[in-house]
């Protein structure tokens, strides 16, 4: 039956709700801010374990390499937990999947070519930048075989995934929601570029070329929709600066 036109206590328009889309990335900037924080806490952590180490050690004042690796896996348990905690405890996802680590059709050995090629490539902008010779963070590594290798995988291997995880996998999707995919490129490749200043005694040779492959880095991050090709791209990358490396020191020698 048809409602009394005079009733319309029985008139209900059904409207559908349209669910609103889920927020992509999930996190926010509170989240950004609460990372940063806990990076640097534990930064200043291990800072402070390092110098109690030394000073119950006082051999490591005058060869502080024996402390390098392990301060470094350190760093990255402790980066990931702070992943942990802003993704799985605040936001039930699963750390590597919510910030990019999926399948892709592309072909990977072509990405690590790329990454080699751009190895180069950042090598002749260096050099048209009349970059200074600075101290490399491998140099304190070449007189212990054992030292140099374990610390070239850790730069083939735990450095590239972790900043990629970190720049490319957080950061970089953040920033693009706010100000557009090409901005939030070229800022997280500042930042990344940044990051490495100290490194390289602060010439800004070094932060313009790092920031540039940081820049295509992004990009392939974009262009796949995940960080497998621009990991595996600056893990080439890193190779062949660290064996460009070794190959010139002994050369000297």
């Amino acid at each position: 039956m048809l409602p009394e036109s005079g009733d319309s206590s029985q008139v209900h328009p059904v409207i559908d709700a349209v669910p609103s889309p889920p927020r992509d990335p999930v996190w926010n900037y509170t989240d950004l801010l609460l990372l940063m924080g806990f990076i640097a806490a534990s930064a200043a952590l291990i800072v402070l374990a390092s110098g109690v180490l030394v000073a119950l050690r006082p051999d490591l004042r005058d060869d502080p390499t024996p402390l390098l690796l392990p301060v470094q896996l350190a760093f990255y348990a402790l980066v990931y937990l702070g992943l942990h905690f802003t993704l799985s405890i605040r936001y039930g996802r699963a750390v590597f999947s919510a910030l990019g680590w999926r399948r892709v059709r592309m072909n990977l050995g072509v990405v690590a070519l790329g990454g080699a090629a751009l190895a180069f490539v950042i090598s002749l902008l260096a050099s048209l930048l009349h970059t200074p010779q600075v101290p490399s963070p491998l140099d304190r590594f070449l007189k212990s075989p054992v030292n140099l290798a374990l610390f070239s995988i850790l730069a083939v291997t735990l450095a590239p995934l972790f900043e990629e995880l970190l720049f490319r996998g957080f950061l970089q999707p953040l920033l693009s929601r706010t100000f557009g995919l090409f901005a939030g490129i070229l800022i997280t490749a500042a930042l990344f570029g940044s990051l490495h200043a100290p490194e390289y005694s602060w010439a800004w040779q070094y932060v313009v070329a790092v920031s540039l492959a940081g820049a295509v880095f992004g990009w392939i991050r974009a262009r796949t929709n995940s960080i497998i090709p621009s990991t595996l791209m600056h893990s080439s990358y890193n190779f062949v600066f660290v064996v460009a490396l070794i190959a010139t020191k002994h050369l000297k020698h």
